[in-house]
């Protein structure tokens, strides 16, 4: 069975984490062996914690960025290819905190698009496969997750209506622009988007999608 990585990617609050977990735990119990990085994982080995980043408009900022985290997604290439695990399933820190963050902070759209599409071959040898959480409405879903977690979690402090409908404009923006990358993107992948929190039905076709991900590869799921 060859290596492969399955990517679980959406913004805040999508289920990407009870998703990655499931995964992961399903496919340990059918004797796979599987490695899975959530978001919140101490030393993250794609994320760039000892380093403050600001202002991404200039060019000589985005390359620094782009130098270091291509650095980064470089070395998490070559340490999966080297460990014992056939299953890499990581959360949310590909698009969310790596290209989105990016967005957010200014860079320019033609520069963010050529490192998304570096880190996109830089991932190649790992066989990625995709699952995308896409929300049609992105307020109602900064709306939806504060009635969850609160209106102050992390980053994020969202209390009036202003709030919302800034988060939800600025989380839009940067959600197309991934969008129209991930679809341009020829690995497998399934695109959710997410209406009306439909998880039974989501998890159904999650299951289904690695089941055939990983028939490809050889895994035999029972």
């Amino acid at each position: 069975m060859q290596k492969r990585f399955i990517i679980i990617d959406g913004m805040p609050g999508s289920g990407k984490t009870t998703t990655a977990m499931r995964i992961t735990e399903k496919l340990t119990a059918l004797g796979l062996s599987a490695r899975c990085f959530l978001e919140q994982e101490e030393a993250h080995p794609l994320m760039i914690t000892d380093v403050e980043f600001g202002d991404l408009s200039s060019e000589e900022a985005a390359e620094r960025y782009s130098e270091l985290f291509t650095a980064c997604y470089r070395a998490f290439v070559e340490q999966q290819l080297c460990s014992p695990h056939d299953i890499v399933i990581i959360e949310s820190v590909m698009f969310q905190d790596t290209i989105n963050v990016a967005h957010l902070m200014g860079m320019p759209p033609d520069r963010l698009l050529r490192l998304f599409r570096t880190l996109q071959q830089t991932v190649m040898p790992l066989n990625p496969a995709l699952i995308y959480y896409y929300h049609v409405d992105v307020e109602g879903q900064w709306r939806h997750i504060c009635g969850i977690r609160g209106n102050e979690w992390g980053p994020v402090s969202l209390h009036a209506d202003e709030d919302f409908k800034q988060a939800g404009d600025v989380w839009e923006r940067s959600q197309t622009f991934v969008r129209a990358a991930v679809d341009d993107w020829e690995i497998p992948k399934l695109i959710i988007e997410n209406r009306d929190y439909l998880w039974a039905d989501y998890d159904s076709r999650i299951d289904a999608f690695v089941e055939y991900v990983l028939k490809e590869d050889g895994a035999i799921l029972g």
